[in-house]
């Protein structure tokens, strides 16, 4: 079982850097996406987003499932390094999905996309009005999103490199 380690690292490790790689449109959009105004460039940023979807989700899974997998067969959930990362990893799934869901979700409903709310679908409606659509870009806290989307999973990186304890 040992000579599976490093294929699971490398499996990680190519998995965390395909979800980074394919989340990389979701992060550029959140951060240009504030200074727009005009419906069609907002509709087009918010498609391009989710045209990355499933590549984040597998990379996604692939990356938990290997982290799940390789404490098992080195022994390690003993230590508290270990269930740091899956606290903290839990943390990041659960605020990406609310600020998800407050934010970008209920954008593409203002502009006239399609959207989701708790996993069903819905058609586009009428677009809000210029206002409604600036006061919610307005309120978009890029703070939170850094916070839970870069330094929380740097610390898990942290965690998995030095082992602390």
């Amino acid at each position: 079982m040992l000579a599976l380690i490093p294929w699971l690292v490398f499996l990680h490790v190519l998995s965390a850097l395909t979800f980074f790689l394919a989340h990389g449109t979701s992060v550029a959009m959140a951060f240009k996406i504030r200074s727009e105004t005009e419906f069609a460039r907002i509709r087009a940023m918010l498609d391009l987003s989710a045209s990355t979807i499933g590549v984040m989700f597998i990379s996604f899974l692939v990356m938990g499932l290997t982290g799940l997998i390789m404490p098992f067969i080195l022994k390690l959930w003993g230590k508290g390094w270990i269930w740091t990362s899956i606290v903290l990893m839990v943390i990041v799934v659960i605020q990406m999905g609310m600020m998800n869901d407050k934010r970008y979700k209920h954008l593409r409903r203002m502009v006239g996309l399609p959207y989701m709310v708790g996993g069903k679908k819905f058609e586009a409606e009428t677009p809000a009005s210029q206002q409604e659509l600036e006061a919610h870009l307005k309120k978009l806290n890029m703070y939170e999103l850094v916070t839970v989307g870069y330094v929380i999973p740097m610390i898990v990186l942290w965690l998995m490199v030095f082992k602390p304890f």
